[in-house]
Order: C-alpha cells, then sequence, then structure tokens
C-alpha cells in the first residue's frame, strides 16, 4: 500500500491538473458560469481538496498517520474515530467514508460549541432550522472538494494492493 506521503503526493498533482484543465478552460468557464461564481466555487472547492488531502484523510482510522500528525495536538481529537472504526472498514469507502469523518467531526465539534454555550452563556443558536439558510451550493462543491481526495486515495489503495 502507498504511504501516507504518497497519497498526499497523488492528491496533489491531481488538483495541479485540475488546475491546468481549468485554466485552460477559463474563458468557456467563466462564460457559463459568470467569473465571480467560478472563482467562489473554485476556492471552495481548492480549500476543501486540500482540507481533504491533509487533514481528512480515510487513514484517520489508524492510531498513527501522517493526516493525525498534520493536527497537532488536535489529533488527539481523532483517536476516538480511530477506535470506532477499524482500517480499511467503512472508512474507506469512497464518499461514505468521508462522510463518517465529517458526521464525527460535526458531532465532536457540536458538544464542544453546546457546552461551551451552556457555560458561558454564548447565545449560540444551534438547530437544525438554521441549516435552511446555508448555501447548499457551496456545500456540496465543498462535499465534493473533500470527496475526491478520498476517492483517490481508495483507487490507489486498490491499485497498489501488496
Amino acid at each position: 500500500m502507498p504511504s501516507g506521503k504518497t497519497h498526499i503526493r497523488i492528491d496533489v498533482f491531481f488538483l495541479l491538473l485540475m488546475a491546468a484543465a481549468a485554466l485552460y478552460f477559463w474563458d468557456d468557464l467563466v462564460q457559463r458560469f459568470g467569473r465571480d461564481r467560478l472563482v467562489e466555487q473554485s476556492a471552495v472547492f481548492t480549500i476543501s481538496y486540500l482540507f481533504g488531502t491533509f487533514l481528512l484523510s480515510p487513514d484517520l482510522d489508524l492510531k498513527d498517520n501522517v493526516s493525525a500528525k498534520n493536527w497537532g495536538l488536535l489529533r488527539l481529537f481523532w483517536r476516538p474515530y480511530a477506535a470506532l472504526f477499524r482500517h480499511r472498514g467503512i472508512s474507506h469507502a469512497p464518499i461514505a467514508g468521508t462522510l463518517t469523518r465529517i458526521l464525527y467531526m460535526a458531532a465532536v465539534i457540536y458538544v464542544v460549541v453546546a457546552a461551551a454555550n451552556a457555560l458561558f452563556d454564548m447565545k449560540i443558536r444551534m438547530s437544525f432550522r438554521d441549516l435552511r439558510a446555508a448555501n447548499w451550493n457551496l456545500a456540496l462543491t465543498a462535499l465534493a472538494g473533500v470527496c475526491l481526495p478520498d476517492l483517490l486515495h481508495v483507487l490507489t489503495d486498490r491499485a497498489f494492493k501488496r
């Protein structure tokens, strides 16, 4: 199996290929989507792609991995995740694995914010009704950006089985 650093190199190379293709077709894309929307979507996709590459790898189900090290001290945040999911289980399933990490992260953040809200009366609103105001187009773009490195990770693992 490729190492974590190899996965990162593949992801970055693929991102560079996509950027080159976007630049080549830039005028056509601007005509189709508009410059502002294209720049906004591209920025959201690129940031989420890099977040997925460096911080949200399927290998977070391992106790020791490159992505966890990239979290610094916050890598402890992922220890329960590694205990919950066995390596190459659902965490390595395209889209489903990504969603497990996103939901895990959202749940932990929700608990921390709810506790801070209760302790310090921060008046932070946290309800599912508030999600209606979200920009779902950008949310789907971000999800695609996080899912693509996972897909590349899984395909690379399958292509280079030992």
